[in-house]
């Protein structure tokens, strides 16, 4: 059975281990159990990338759609760590403290990066194997 598409979306990049690694933790830690996982090239994903123009490159960024708004970068991981309704997720809240510029340029600087860090193909076939990830 599948989630409703009126739950919380992610879009992740389908190439990328690192990104596919933080899509299983989504799953794993999400206690609201409401956030399905994508990809751009989805029929989901395509659907939420056309409704935005000032939607980035998905090499750069992940995509958190909740309700009709779509967020990007740092405020796409600050809004998936609320909705996960996880308490010991809370503390990583303390970002919103920092200006969005200079959360944005962090989180661009492991985005070019995030190739390089992971190396274990596993993460992207369990992701699949996962009934909140949708198509």
């Amino acid at each position: 059975m599948q989630a409703p598409l009126s739950n919380p979306i992610v879009l992740i990049d389908s190439e990328c281990i690192f990104c596919n690694y933080w899509g299983n933790f989504i799953l794993k830690y999400d206690k609201s159990k409401r956030i399905l996982i994508s990809v751009p090239n989805s029929k989901i994903g395509r659907e939420i990338m056309n409704k935005s123009q000032d939607v980035a490159d998905i090499e750069k960024t992940i995509l958190f759609k909740k309700d009709d708004q779509i967020h990007q970068y740092s405020d796409a991981v600050l809004q998936l760590i609320i909705q996960m309704n996880n308490i010991f997720l809370y503390p990583l809240l303390i970002g919103y403290l920092i200006p969005k510029k200079v959360r944005n340029w962090m989180y661009l600087e492991v985005s070019k990066r995030r190739k390089k860090l992971m190396t274990n193909q596993c993460h992207i076939s369990n992701l699949r194997e996962n009934e909140r990830f949708i198509l």
